[in-house]
C-alpha cells in the first residue's frame, strides 16, 4: 500500500519538482497558499500554514507530512519569518501530532550551520551555527523537532538542504562560492523518499542533504549509512562541463 505524504509548500520549485517525481511512488495531497501550476492529478488544498486549524484540516488520514512551506529567502524579514516558518512549523508538528501521523520530515537548511568556514567539513554533531534569521529560525524547526519526538510517538527527521540547484544550470561554474553545498533537485528527491521511507524506529535525525560533489561542505556519511541515501550527480563535474 502506498503511504499517504503531505507536501506543504508544493507550488514551490522544490515541491513541484518531487511531486512531479514521485508520479506512482505515494499517494500524495499537496498544500500551499497558491496552487502549483501542475498537481499531476493529486489533490489540493488550498492553505495558509500559519492558520493552526487549516493545517490540522490537512494531516488527517496522513502518513507522512514533508513540511517544504516557508519563506526561502535568507534576507526575509522578521515580520515574514515569524508566520511563516516559526508560527508555521509549530502548527504542521502539531497538527501531525494529533492527527496521529507517522512521522514529519522537516526541510532544514545549510544556513543552520553556514557560519563555519568554507574549509571545515560540518557533520551532524557540530553545534549550530546560522548567519542569518532564516538560518535561525531552521534551527528553531530543528528544535521543534526534537521536543515532539521527545514527547510523542511522532517520528521526526531534519534534512539540511544546501544550494538547491538544477543539474543543468550553467550558474553551476567552478568559481561559485556554492558549489561545495550544491544539491541537485534530483538528489534532493532521492534524499526525502529515503526519509519518508525510513524505517518507523527513527525517532529523531538530522541529515545533510549535499550531492556527491567532489568536496563536501557537508558531511552526508550519516544520511548514506541510515537513510541509504546515494546522490548521483557532482556539482564539480557539472561545472567542468560547463566550462568545456
Amino acid at each position: 500500500m502506498k503511504r499517504n505524504v503531505l507536501i506543504t509548500g508544493a507550488a514551490g520549485r522544490i515541491g513541484s519538482f518531487i511531486t512531479a517525481q514521485w508520479a506512482g511512488r505515494y499517494d500524495l495531497i499537496l498544500s500551499d497558499v497558491r496552487a502549483p501550476a501542475e498537481t499531476h492529478g493529486h489533490p489540493f488544498h488550498q492553505a495558509n500554514l500559519s492558520d493552526f486549524d487549516a493545517v490540522r484540516a490537512l494531516c488527517d488520514g496522513v502518513d507522512t507530512v514533508v513540511h517544504l512551506g516557508a519563506d526561502p529567502s535568507m534576507q526575509a524579514t522578521w515580520e515574514s519569518l515569524l508566520p511563516n516558518n516559526v508560527i508555521a512549523t509549530y502548527n504542521v508538528f502539531e497538527s501531525a501530532h494529533q492527527a496521529g501521523c507517522r512521522r514529519v520530515i522537516f526541510a532544514s537548511s545549510v544556513n543552520a550551520v553556514l557560519g563555519y568556514p568554507h574549509d571545515v567539513q560540518v557533520n551532524i554533531n557540530m553545534p549550530i551555527r546560522p548567519i542569518n534569521l532564516y538560518g535561525a529560525t531552521k534551527v528553531w524547526g530543528e528544535a521543534v523537532a526534537s521536543s515532539y519526538a521527545a514527547q510523542t510517538d511522532l517520528s521526526c527527521i531534519c534534512l539540511r538542504f544546501g544550494w538547491v540547484v538544477d543539474r543543468n544550470s550553467p550558474d553551476i561554474k567552478i568559481d561559485h562560492p556554492y558549489l561545495d553545498i550544491a544539491l541537485t533537485y534530483h538528489d534532493l528527491a532521492r534524499l526525502v523518499a529515503c526519509a519518508v521511507d525510513a524505517p518507523d524506529e527513527i525517532d529523531y535525525r538530522i541529515f545533510h542533504g549535499v550531492s556527491n560533489n567532489r568536496w563536501k561542505r557537508l558531511d552526508i556519511s550519516a544520511a548514506r549509512a541510515i537513510l541509504g541515501y546515494d546522490p548521483q550527480d557532482d556539482a564539480f563535474e557539472i561545472a567542468k562541463r560547463n566550462a568545456a
